[in-house]
């Protein structure tokens, strides 16, 4: 039997209770399927991030215990590391990247379908320098995710308390001011678009946020970002729109008419006279200028067997 090495990085604050329960097991069943297994556990948030960065190198397979941000910072950590390819126990709430490549979460706490499983190569994006292996967004979307971080800090605020406030203090500053962005962007054959957007998505990915479908054709190794926006509008008619929008029947649906644009691209440009809050993949950072650009076939992924 060929030993591979595998880095192990475990996130203690995703699913906890889970993976200790289960930490012995899998490690029994990775050593039988022919793997040698470091174990380390993340600290801080970007723990991760570093880890992958040191020690990716000397190793075959890295594997997390987590949620899509563990996995991201995994992702990012093994940029530059093609012999690293990448595989997940999927702890979180959300787990989009599962969700992303049609996989069945269960199917990744079946450890003998995981050792034996087959690792499929998939797109990511190129943000500003940012790896994103799911969704860019800016937008009234992007502003709440960077307020849940503040909730988050403060005493009592559980994980959905803070994006309830989140959500309701951005949609609420939005009924009494703007809800959308001044933005022009530009695509990779030329064609630009301008004005005030509401929601403007690149996606490789077409779920995030726990179930939202911004893009619901999007494909994770077709080499193309699939992009839509929605112009600002009033806080009465984003009512009435964004049940569609998160189910992802907007696409060509008539309430949409005048305000949805929806294409695909292998780069784009998005500039504005306004700093820019820009959600990648869960991170967040703020510019005037971003650079999006698909990176094809870049990332290595262990896909549990079929049945």
């Amino acid at each position: 039997m060929n030993t591979k090495r595998m880095l192990f990085i475990i996130n203690p604050c995703a699913g906890q209770r889970r993976v200790a329960r289960k930490l012995a097991d899998i490690l029994q069943r990775f050593c039988a399927g022919g793997m040698v297994p470091t174990v380390l556990t993340t600290e801080y948030a970007g723990h991760a991030r570093k880890l992958v960065q040191q020690y990716a190198g000397q190793h075959d397979i890295v594997v997390c215990a987590g949620g899509d941000g563990t996995l991201n910072e995994i992702l990012q950590g093994t940029v530059g590391h093609p012999n690293a390819a990448i595989g997940c126990v999927p702890c979180g709430s959300g787990n989009d990247f599962i969700k992303n490549i049609g996989a069945k979460k269960e199917d990744f706490f079946d450890f003998n379908k995981l050792v034996n499983g087959k690792v499929r190569i998939y797109d990511a994006i190129n943000v500003n320098g940012h790896i994103c292996s799911n969704l860019c967004n800016i937008g009234i979307d992007s502003i709440i995710c960077d307020r849940i971080t503040h909730f988050k800090t403060l005493p009592g605020i559980s994980g959905q308390m803070a994006y309830n406030l989140s959500t309701f203090t951005t949609i609420g500053a939005g009924a009494f001011g703007h809800m959308g962005f001044p933005m022009t962007i530009t695509f990779d054959d030329g064609e630009s678009i301008s004005g005030r957007y509401m929601l403007s998505v690149f996606g490789n990915g077409k779920v995030y946020g726990g179930g939202w479908r911004p893009v619901p054709n999007a494909e994770m190794d077709d080499g193309f970002i699939d992009f839509c926006s929605i112009k600002e509008v009033g806080i009465i008619k984003a009512g009435e729109l964004i049940g569609s929008y998160k189910a992802g029947k907007h696409v060509g649906n008539p309430k949409f008419d005048g305000y949805l644009t929806m294409r695909r691209c292998t780069s784009a440009h998005v500039e504005s006279d306004v700093s820019l809050t820009v959600c990648v993949d869960g991170e967040i950072f703020k510019s005037k200028s971003v650079d999006i650009k698909i990176i094809p076939a870049s990332l290595p992924f262990l896909v549990p067997a079929a049945d």
